[in-house]
C-alpha cells in the first residue's frame, strides 16, 4: 500500500468515479447519507485498530459515496413549482437572454433566465432557465430582455440519423436548462441587462465575426470563426460531417483539445524567446482564446485544462501537473456534477489534457519516428497522444471511426496556429485600415483553403471512415486497460530513476542555458 502522502489522489479519483456511476442508481439522499455514516463508522474502527489496508478501502468508499451524494443533490435540486404546473400549457414568460445565442443554419437557440410567468390574469416571479428556438432574424444578443409566448415543454430524448438515441435533457441540464419553448413568439423589450463585462466580450466577438464575414467567403469564413471562437455550428451540417469523417472536427469544437494543440505550437514557434518567453506566449494564447470566445463556463473549463497541460509539457513535471489537472477536474465536477457524464466539451478537454501529460512522454520514450525532424515529431506525438485518449469517447458518442484522421491531422494541425494568427491579424488590420483588409486576408485565405481541400479530399478516399460504435461498458473497459498500461509504463520510468519522463524541448532548452551559465 502506498504511503498516505502518495495516496491522496486516489480518493479524488474515487470521488469522480462516484459521480460517474451515480446516474446508474436511483438512490435517494437518505440512503446515501446512511451509507456515508456507515463508512465513517468503519473509518473510525480502522483508525482504532490501526488496520492500514482496511483504512485505505474505507476512505475510497467514503469518497465514492460523497461523489454519488453530490450528484444526487444536483439531480434533486428543486425546480420552480409554478413553472412545473405550467408544463404543457401556452404561457407568456419574461426573462433575460443570459448566454450567447447559438446560431444554426436556419434558426437560433436562446438560453433565457426566467423572471416572470404570466398565467391568465396573474403574474408571478419565477426562476429557472429555458431554451427558446427563434428565427435567425431579427438577431438577439446576450442581455436582451425578452417576452416569450408559446407552449412550455420539457426537453425530450430523440433518435439521431444514425439510429442512436441522444439524451437531450441531460445535455441541456449541464447548462441548467430544464424547459423548452420550441415554437415561440419572442419580443425584445430592452437591452444590455446582463453582466457588463460578458456583454462587452460577446459584443466584441460578434463585431469581429462581422468583420471576418466581409473578408472571407463561405465556408472559409465559418471555418475561421470556428477556429478562432470555437463555433462549429456555423459550418453547416454538410461541412461538419466532412470534418467529422476526416477526424478533424475537434479543431472547431470549443474544448481543451484544440487549445492544448494550438498552445503547444505557439510554444514551438516562439522557442527563440527562451523558456519563460515561450511559455508565456503559449499561456497568453490560451487566455486570449478564452476571452475571444466569451469567457463562459465551458470556455474557462477548457482553458484551465489547456493551461495545466501546457505547464506539464513545458516544465516536464508530469506528475505534479497530473495532480493539478485532477484537482482542477474535481473542483469543476463538484461545482457542476453533470459535466462529467453529459458535457462532451469537458470530457474532451480532460482526456486531451491527460493525453498530453501522460501519453506523450511514453510515446517519446518508445518511438524513434521523425527523430531528425523534431518539430514534426512533436506534433505527430502530441496528435497521436490526444487521439489515443479521445478515440474511445468519440466512438461512443459519434459511432464513427476515421481511418484517415492521423495523416489528415498531420497535414492540418501544423498550420492551425498560423491560420488563426493570420486570420486574427487580418481582422484587426481591417478594423484599423479597411482599405487593405483584403490584402491582409490573403495568407489566411490560402491556409483555410488548404484545410478545406485536405478534409474534402480525404473523405473521398474509399473507407475513409467506418461505422464503429462502442457501448459505455466497452468504452470504460478500454479506458481501464489504457490506464493500467500507462501506470505500468510510468512505473518503469520511476524504477530507473526517471521520475520526469522525457523532457520537453523547452525544458531541455532551459537546462542547456543554465549549464552554459
Amino acid at each position: 500500500m502506498p504511503p498516505l502522502k502518495a495516496f491522496f489522489q486516489y480518493p479524488l479519483i474515487a470521488l469522480l468515479v462516484g459521480v460517474g456511476i451515480a446516474p446508474l442508481f436511483s438512490a435517494s439522499r437518505p440512503l446515501i447519507i446512511f451509507l456515508l455514516l456507515l463508512s465513517v463508522s468503519l473509518l473510525l474502527l480502522a483508525l482504532v485498530y490501526r488496520r492500514k489496508e482496511f483504512l485505505y478501502v474505507v476512505i475510497l468508499l467514503l469518497f465514492a459515496l460523497l461523489g454519488i451524494l453530490r450528484y444526487v443533490f444536483w439531480r434533486e435540486a428543486p425546480l420552480d413549482p409554478l413553472v412545473e404546473t405550467a408544463i404543457g400549457s401556452v404561457v407568456e414568460i419574461n426573462g433575460m437572454v443570459d448566454d450567447e445565442p447559438d446560431i444554426r443554419e436556419g434558426s437560433t437557440n436562446l438560453l433565457v433566465s426566467m423572471r416572470t410567468l404570466h398565467l391568465t390574469a396573474t403574474s408571478s416571479l419565477v426562476y429557472g432557465r429555458l431554451q427558446v428556438s427563434v428565427a435567425r432574424y431579427p438577431e438577439y444578443r446576450y442581455g436582451d430582455l425578452v417576452r416569450i409566448k408559446g407552449k412550455l415543454m420539457r426537453p425530450e430524448k430523440f433518435v439521431k440519423d444514425d439510429g442512436r438515441v441522444f439524451d437531450y435533457p441531460s445535455y441541456l441540464a449541464v447548462k441548467g436548462v430544464h424547459y423548452q419553448v420550441p415554437f415561440s413568439v419572442v419580443t425584445r423589450e430592452d437591452r444590455n441587462e446582463g453582466n457588463t463585462i460578458l456583454g462587452m466580450l460577446f459584443t466584441m466577438k460578434h463585431e469581429f465575426l462581422g468583420v471576418l464575414s466581409t473578408l472571407f467567403p463561405e465556408p472559409h469564413n465559418a471555418l475561421l470563426g470556428g477556429l478562432l471562437l470555437g463555433g462549429k455550428q456555423s459550418l453547416g451540417d454538410a461541412w461538419q460531417d466532412v470534418f467529422r469523417r476526416a477526424g478533424i472536427v475537434h479543431v472547431v469544437v470549443l474544448s481543451g483539445y484544440n487549445m492544448t494543440i494550438v498552445s503547444e505550437w505557439l510554444v514551438k514557434l516562439s522557442s527563440f524567446m527562451g523558456f519563460y518567453g515561450s511559455l508565456s506566449v503559449g499561456g497568453v494564447g490560451i487566455i486570449l482564446f478564452a476571452l475571444m470566445a466569451g469567457a463562459g463556463a465551458t470556455v474557462l473549463r477548457a482553458a484551465t485544462m489547456a493551461l495545466i497541460a501546457l505547464l506539464a509539457r513545458a516544465t516536464g513535471r508530469t506528475y505534479t501537473m497530473g495532480r493539478a489537472l485532477l484537482i482542477a477536474g474535481v473542483c469543476m465536477v463538484l461545482q457542476n456534477p453533470s459535466i462529467l457524464v453529459s458535457d462532451p466539451s469537458f470530457q474532451l478537454s480532460f482526456l486531451a489534457s491527460l493525453g498530453l501529460i501522460f501519453v506523450t512522454p511514453v510515446l517519446e520514450a518508445r518511438t524513434r519516428l521523425f527523430v531528425r525532424f523534431p518539430v514534426w515529431r512533436e506534433i505527430f506525438l502530441s496528435t497521436l497522444a490526444t487521439q489515443i485518449m479521445v478515440l474511445p469517447l468519440l466512438l461512443s458518442q459519434t459511432g464513427m471511426l476515421s481511418l484517415v484522421a492521423l495523416p489528415v491531422n498531420m497535414l492540418v494541425l501544423p498550420i492551425i496556429p498560423l491560420t488563426m494568427l493570420f486570420g486574427f491579424l487580418a481582422g484587426v488590420i481591417t478594423v484599423i485600415v479597411p482599405s487593405i483588409g483584403f490584402i491582409a486576408a490573403i495568407p489566411a485565405h490560402v491556409l483555410l483553403a488548404w484545410i478545406l481541400s485536405v478534409a474534402s479530399s480525404a473523405v473521398r478516399i474509399p473507407y475513409a471512415s467506418v461505422s464503429l460504435t462502442l457501448s459505455s461498458g466497452v468504452m470504460l473497459a478500454v479506458y481501464l486497460l489504457l490506464t493500467l498500461f500507462l501506470w505500468r509504463a510510468h512505473a518503469s520510468f520511476l524504477r530507473v530513476d526517471r521520475a520526469v519522463i522525457p523532457q520537453s524541448p523547452l525544458l531541455s532548452l532551459a537546462n542547456d542555458k543554465k549549464e552554459k551559465e
